[in-house]
């Protein structure tokens, strides 16, 4: 199996290097330490079976990343593992498409079972946040319905709030900058606004930036 690990610090890697030997029969791993490595990785291997991802990389954090993947076409089974505690950014990730979330401080034995669960097919969540995490699922989602926002908006909206220019944009999503500046002409239409900063506020205002 061919597995991607996006993560900047190598001693991480090396002990996820340790954990996937005992899971998976031979398993080839690839390593990237920013965005744009994984996504370079993902183009030319396109048959990665599993990606295990932390949030927080030097050039774009891993819920903007977690979108162009799915952007992109790229639907492996996608597992967070990262050093933050927070239920809420679990669920955002959730939410963005990620198959399970698993903090770096659990023990090896719930780390093993968070990426056999994921490539059973499963979620993974840890076992006190499951009922947490579903109360608020698909807030955002039902607003965008509600307004006619579609996914591919959402996406670049959320980019656009990361400060993105649109280039960068087009870039991420595979798309081409004019296409990109009909999406954002499109929010501006829906939301009532003339400018990136009244879209941006408009949108954390509605809840369309909570997803």
């Amino acid at each position: 199996m061919k597995i991607l690990i996006v993560e900047d610090h190598q001693l991480f890697v090396e002990g996820l290097r340790i954990i996937l030997s005992s899971i998976a029969d031979e398993p080839q791993i690839f390593c990237a330490n920013n965005a744009q490595q994984a996504l370079d990785i993902l183009t030319e291997t396109p048959d990665i079976g599993l990606i295990l991802m932390d949030i927080g990389l030097p050039d774009i954090n891993g819920r903007a990343l977690l979108k162009i993947f799915r952007a992109q076409g790229y639907e492996q089974p996608l597992l967070v593992v990262s050093g933050s505690e927070s239920i809420q950014l679990a669920r955002e990730m959730m939410d963005a498409g990620a198959q399970g979330y698993v903090m770096k401080a659990s023990p090896l034995v719930e780390l093993h079972k968070a990426i056999e669960t994921v490539l059973g097919g499963d979620n993974y969540l840890p076992e006190d946040w499951k009922s947490m995490l579903g109360d608020e699922k698909g807030n955002a989602k039902s607003i965008a319905k509600h307004l006619k926002v579609t996914d591919r908006q959402l996406d670049v909206l959320y980019l656009l709030a990361q400060g993105h220019p649109n280039k960068i944009i087009a870039d991420w999503l595979g798309v081409t900058e004019h296409t990109i500046k009909t999406h954002i002409q499109a929010l501006f239409d829906v939301l009532n606004v003339h400018n990136r900063t009244a879209c941006i506020r408009e949108a954390e205002r509605l809840g369309l930036l909570d997803q």
